[in-house]
């Protein structure tokens, strides 16, 4: 069989080399045949090419003679275009020339229309008016010359031109473009939105119509059909841009390399939080402020229908917000925590009621025990009252001499619940490496990092180690920061504990995957029967799943039940999720107005803890627009009573621009920046202000220093309009 097929493959091999010459030949006749047809064409080209010379020559002569029939002049006058076109201006000019001796009027016109191209107004208006004057031609020789008038910034002309043409249009009326005609005139005549009908009209100007009605769609704010209309990816970015489509316009603007477009995107970037690409085209256009803008406090701050959408799409959807209930139920330490813990208890009990001596007996008892351990469980006492602002300054005055565990952790749970998350995160961590087997503190350390924009892998290294058999609840707290899927999954399988922590760990997962958390958040609330955040935690977890109208006026009754049946000093004094729970319910009910008017009252009564008080009734009057109210509030807390965190000077800043102080909110955002470098909304807002007054290069630096994905609760921004 291997002796066959080698003959076999012989033989074609020869056959092969029989057809091999065939081939050559073949080729070689259809390269000629080739060879011959484009020799023909180019005869053929050439002839035509001597035929249209010797048509012009016998059309020249013609016209001479002043014979030329109108047939063979719009010949002429097409092959001059022509000519035109293909770069030989001279020859067609020349042309153009010799007829105007035959048909001045029309060879003006034509003459004109080249000189638009040339963007040569001035001379192109010459023209117009010369065929205007010899009354040939003459409605559309006026509406050019209007629209020449318009580019040379000649309004008197401008005026006289479109009143002509208007004149004139009657001697077109048959012409099967007056539509169009008809609607350049109503444009020129201000009537821009009622030519849109004639614009719509058939003609053979239907690219020009479409192009005219995008303008005039655009010129009255109506994007939407302006993006219809327009094809140009500039035009269409920016119609988009103000519908607020800014993905669409992200895409558009990004196809242009005019200058107009690249800043418009880099504004359309900021919207969408692409913040380091808006930095770097800012940068590069630091001295062409192309689109100056103004800044503004966001309409979700004040409108109902604006705040409950905002609700909807944003309450409890992130788990850096469940992080805040985990600093707000964390347990404070006290030295021989099962020898005191008892009179502490006992001395928090005594205290709603009234019982004000009989506690501090009690608290008395602790002494026996340790001095250190009376005046922790003092400042314990504050803080479990709500006092968290008082009790933060005893627990960093203590610090001042004793720098111990209990008191770093202490002093973190304050800072935490007020919401200053970066000294939070500092103490947390101090605590943590001063008593490394407190899994928990290293875990609070990491949330509170979170909340500040730190990373520590260091840390998450560290806290792994810890990790036995015995520490599920530490393993699901990490996972909810790592976003384990799989170990949060799998905690939720674990045995249910009465436990602060425990229950908020499963509670958290849960809604981090969209599942009923109202059985965890009911098990809070009977845990602590009294307290704020239990309670609207749990009417918040029953009602999520309700059209948000239902929602906001089921609570409109549940307000009523919460400040007669709840302690109000967390809100009064206390956590800033406290206060930002019960304002935010307060906006989405229309219930700001009671709550403003509540804490004006407390104001008046308070002797104790005053601070606290005026600053959630600035922040009242922020939400209420009593701008200059908050403003004062404000200036009051810094300058008179020694206020210095970052988070005052910032809502400082806010009433500022809100009362129109923006100079002022430039220095005081500033301040809290650096006080807290991590402080994203205190850079954004920053950025802004620094972009309203020009200063585009400040502005780029605070853009290019926050993740791209944030979002500001308090600022936005539009285009300054043209005067």
């Amino acid at each position: 069989m291997a002796e066959e097929n080698v003959i076999v493959i012989e033989e074609e091999k020869e056959k092969n080399k029989k057809k091999f010459p065939l081939l050559i030949i073949v080729l070689l006749l259809l390269v000629l045949i080739m060879l011959l047809i484009l020799l023909g064409i180019v005869v053929i080209k050439k002839k035509n090419e001597k035929k249209k010379d010797v048509n012009i020559e016998k059309l020249v002569k013609k016209l001479e003679k002043k014979n030329i029939p109108l047939d063979e002049l719009n010949i002429l006058i097409k092959k001059a275009t022509i000519l035109y076109k293909t770069g030989q201006k001279e020859k067609a000019l020349s042309i153009l020339q010799k007829i105007s001796e035959f048909s001045k009027a029309l060879s003006y016109y034509n003459l004109g229309v080249i000189k638009i191209k040339e963007k040569d107004y001035k001379t192109a208006l010459e023209y117009f008016k010369k065929a205007i004057k010899n009354q040939e031609n003459r409605t559309i020789s006026a509406i050019n010359a209007t629209f020449c008038t318009l580019k040379l910034k000649n309004y008197k002309l401008f005026d006289y031109y479109r009143n002509l043409a208007y004149t004139f249009l009657p001697e077109i009326a048959k012409n099967k473009n007056y539509p169009y005609y008809y609607a350049l005139v109503m444009y020129y005549l201000g009537y821009e939105y009622e030519t849109i009908p004639a614009l719509k009209t058939k003609t053979a100007y239907a690219e020009e119509s479409k192009q005219m009605i995008g303008h005039i769609y655009d010129y009255y704010n109506d994007a939407e059909n302006a993006s219809f209309y327009l094809k140009d990816p500039l035009l269409k970015g920016l119609n988009y841009a103000k519908m607020g489509e800014f993905s669409q316009a992200k895409n558009y603007l990004s196809k242009t390399d005019s200058k107009i477009g690249e800043f418009a995107l880099a504004l359309v970037d900021l919207k969408l939080s692409f913040f380091k690409e808006a930095a770097k085209i800012l940068k590069k256009y630091k001295d062409q402020n192309l689109y100056p803008i103004n800044v503004f406090l966001k309409k979700s701050l004040f409108d109902i229908k604006e705040a409950q959408k905002e609700f909807k799409k944003n309450f409890l959807k992130d788990k850096k917000d469940f992080y805040d209930l985990f600093f707000y139920f964390a347990p404070y330490k006290v030295y021989n925590i099962k020898q005191t813990i008892n009179y502490l208890k006992k001395g928090i009990a005594g205290i709603p009621i009234g019982s004000i001596e009989q506690a501090q007996k009690f608290l008395q008892k602790s002494a026996t025990y340790s001095n250190m351990n009376l005046k922790i469980s003092n400042a314990i006492k504050l803080a479990l009252n709500g006092h968290i602002y008082l009790a933060n300054k005893e627990f960093l005055k203590l610090l001042k001499n004793h720098n111990t565990y209990i008191l770093h952790y202490n002093t973190a749970v304050t800072f935490a619940q007020m919401g200053d998350y970066y000294n939070a995160y500092k103490h947390f961590l101090r605590a943590f490496h001063l008593n490394p087997y407190d899994l928990k503190t290293g875990i609070l350390a990491l949330y509170a990092a979170d909340k500040s924009n730190i990373s520590n892998k260091h840390l998450i290294a560290l806290i792994k180690e810890g990790f036995n058999d015995k520490t599920i609840l530490e393993d699901a707290m990490l996972s909810i920061y790592l976003n384990n899927r799989v170990k949060m999954v799998a905690f939720l399988q674990k045995k249910e504990k009465n436990s602060p922590f425990w229950i908020l760990t499963k509670l958290t997962i849960k809604a981090l995957y969209n599942k009923d958390y109202s059985f965890e958040a009911l098990n809070l609330k009977n845990i602590f029967e009294k307290d704020l955040i239990a309670n609207l935690l749990y009417f918040y977890a029953d009602n999520k799943d309700l059209p948000i109208k239902k929602l906001a006026q089921n609570y409109q009754s549940f307000y009523f039940n919460i400040i007669h049946n709840t302690n109000l000093n967390d809100f009064f004094y206390g956590a800033k999720i406290a206060k930002e729970w019960f304002f935010e319910f307060a906006k989405i009910s229309g219930l700001m107005y009671r709550v403003r008017l509540l804490l004006i009252k407390k104001a008046q009564a308070e002797t104790f803890d005053i601070i606290p008080v005026l600053e959630r009734l600035a922040y009242a009057n922020l939400y209420t627009k009593h701008f200059e109210e908050a403003y004062t509030i404000y200036n009051d807390l810094i300058n008179n009573k020694n206020i210095k965190d970052p988070k005052t000077f910032y809502h400082a800043a806010v009433a500022a621009i809100g009362a129109n102080h923006h100079a002022n909110a430039v220095a005081l955002m500033e301040i809290a920046k650096l006080k807290n470098p991590h402080f994203l909304e205190a850079r954004y807002g920053l950025g802004l202000l620094w972009q309203e007054s020009g200063n585009l290069n400040a502005a780029s630096i605070q853009y290019a220093k926050i993740s791209n994905g944030f979002k500001s609760k308090f600022f936005d921004f539009n285009i300054k309009p043209k005067n």
